[in-house]
């Protein structure tokens, strides 16, 4: 049953990660079936995404006090927001999701964040290296945050 609800969760955030980086008309053509009120939501991907991987942190079984949740939460939405274009001069998604990755930290502090961050760098560069479609990269780089966690129950 956790495998199926990380597999959804990486489905919604999948799209939540897509439609937060979609312009107006691509999310009209693209998303033009959604409700009117979640396209016009402004941080789909911020928040969205972020709430994905808490709810899939808490599914595997991660333990924190509740002021750890807020942490994570507002460093997931500041590095969700960022490709780090302006330290790197160009959109660096290795880094991006080696940050991700590490904004759990604070609600899983240990080697197994670590191994996450890696893993999500790692995915996130090689996918976005690979294809040259916007839409693809932006489904697949969303779908991995929630499935990496998958990590934990090996």
């Amino acid at each position: 049953m956790t495998v199926f609800l990380l597999l959804f969760l990486s489905l919604l955030s999948g799209v939540l990660y897509r439609m937060g980086g979609c312009g107006p008309a691509d999310l009209q053509s693209e998303w033009g079936w959604v409700p009117k009120f979640i396209r016009n939501f402004p941080k789909k991907r911020d928040v969205g995404c972020g709430i994905c991987m808490l709810i899939g942190c808490s599914i595997v079984g991660m333990a924190a006090p509740w002021w750890a949740w807020i942490l994570a939460f507002g460093l997931l939405w500041a590095s969700l927001s960022t490709y780090w274009d302006q330290l790197f001069g160009y959109d660096n998604h290795w880094f991006h999701g080696f940050v991700i990755g590490m904004s759990i930290l604070p609600v899983n502090f240990g080697w197994l964040t670590l191994g996450i961050a890696a893993g999500l760098g790692i995915l996130m560069g090689v996918w976005s290296k690979a294809l040259g479609n916007a839409t693809w990269e932006e489904l697949g780089r969303g779908f991995f945050m929630p499935i990496a966690l998958a990590l934990v129950l090996i």
